[in-house]
């Protein structure tokens, strides 16, 4: 948890403020603007986990995660002790720091952000100060800051909506990882942001238009992308209401297609007509396919019988969100089962997640343990029907058994089986049966990427 400290100690300036705020409001009128402080956080790291923050003794923040930002919180200048616990993959918490002493100058305002990776090591505060001041009248103040360390130096353009930037300057030159600008005071409007990598005009993100209203003032943070498509940043625009991620424009959706009906032959995956996969046996998955966000009819044929649907689906993907669809069921009820996947990969554990998809297996419960042995351990999930998930479960890093057995019994009809599962992994394990229907039973693991 070394690694954490300089990032959690930021959260703790947040927190405090937000303590302190509760209990002075009775006090504010008496406090002069020249003796109070300023400061929000934001967590940027993106393989970082969740923190509980506590002031004086009492929890004043919990499950701060990545993307999530304050807005400006009152703080009394001057000295206050704060501690913070990170949470395990276990759910259980460890103090990291405290109690500290932060000082809190009068009179300005304090963005704190997380910056870099735990993985490697890099993770490390940014703070950015200024004065406290108004901006005027019919105008937008913004920032920028470059926070995804994916992504090399750049140029960033904010321009009128569809400018051509092959024919202007960019707003922004040369920004490399940790840079930023100074404050950015236009006429309320619409506004583009674009990112291209540095000296070219080759762009990787792109925001779309941006409607940004009279008195709006945004902190423009670039930051890794965890969600879909292949720019390497989402956009957070950073308020005094929090954040609000701005994917890129063409970010769509990702989707995963999973063959898992046992007793059907090799099949062709269509979507809105279009053949999208070929021949794809029992037991195949596909890799992320990048798609327009929208409504789509999915179709799965027989790749000797094409044009006769054994699937014909509806669906809706919505933009920022993964997708895994599974063909599941014997053919005879074969049916389209479609999960969200949560892809985020977290430097101090493990995502495991396993779903029920063996029409041989009935109704289920499912250990997940240290060892081989369950004649002593109760289920982590009890009745788990075909189709049904248990969500992503977070787990420390190491070896685990997982046993299947029919509810209500300890006879294991998948497993032990060893998963060997390391920091940062993101697995989805799948029950199914053997191919052609039945007996034995196995299981389909399907990565994070």
């Amino acid at each position: 948890m070394i690694q954490l400290k300089q990032y959690l100690l930021l959260i703790l300036a947040s927190v405090a403020l937000v303590a302190c705020s509760d209990s002075d409001d009775d006090n504010d009128s008496a406090i002069s603007a020249a003796e109070n402080s300023y400061i929000r956080v934001l967590h940027a790291s993106s393989d970082a986990p969740k923190v509980n923050v506590a002031v004086d003794g009492a929890e004043a923040l919990a499950d701060v995660d990545y993307l999530a930002g304050s807005g400006f919180l009152m703080l009394p200048a001057g000295t206050h002790s704060i501690s913070v616990d990170a949470i395990l993959a276990d759910s259980t918490t460890t103090t990291v720091i405290g109690p500290a002493q932060l000082d809190f100058s009068a009179d300005s305002e304090y963005s704190v952000v997380a910056l870099g990776n735990v993985a490697d090591g890099s993770l490390a505060p940014l703070i950015l100060e200024r004065s406290k001041s108004e901006f005027g009248a019919g105008n937008i103040r913004l920032q920028v800051l470059h926070a995804s360390s994916a992504a090399p130096a750049v140029d960033i353009y904010v321009t009128q909506p569809n400018a051509d930037i092959t024919a202007v300057d960019a707003t922004l030159s040369n920004v490399a990882f940790g840079d930023y600008s100074g404050l950015i005071e236009v006429a309320a409007g619409d506004y583009q942001v674009r990112i291209t990598l540095a000296s070219t005009k080759d762009v990787v993100y792109d925001s779309g238009t941006l409607p940004l209203e009279t008195g709006t003032d945004l902190l423009l943070a670039a930051v890794n992308n965890t969600l879909t498509g292949i720019s390497p940043v989402a956009l957070i625009a950073w308020s005094n209401d929090g954040t609000t991620v701005i994917s890129d424009t063409n970010a769509g959706s990702e989707l995963r297609v999973v063959h898992a009906s046992p007793d059907a032959p090799a099949v062709n995956v269509l979507a809105n007509g279009a053949t999208v996969l070929t021949d794809v046996p029992y037991t195949a998955f596909s890799d992320y396919l990048n798609v327009p966000q929208g409504d789509y009819t999915v179709q799965v044929e027989p790749t000797a019988a094409v044009g006769t649907y054994v699937i014909d689906a509806d669906v809706t993907l919505t933009k920022d969100v993964a997708y895994t669809v599974l063909a599941i069921n014997n053919v005879a009820d074969i049916a389209p089962l479609v999960v969200t996947d949560m892809r985020r990969s977290i430097a101090t554990e493990a995502g495991l997640r396993l779903l029920h998809a063996s029409p041989s297996a009935g109704n289920v419960d499912i250990y997940v343990g240290v060892d081989a042995d369950i004649s002593d351990e109760s289920p982590a999930f009890t009745d788990v029907a075909i189709g049904q998930e248990t969500g992503r479960v977070a787990l420390n890093p190491g070896d685990y058994y997982v046993t299947v057995t029919p509810t209500g019994t300890q006879s294991a009809a998948i497993g032990p089986l060893l998963l060997s599962l390391a920091a940062g992994d993101v697995v989805t394990a799948v029950a199914r049966d053997e191919i052609g229907g039945g007996l034995p039973l196995g299981v389909i693991v399907l990565p994070r990427n």
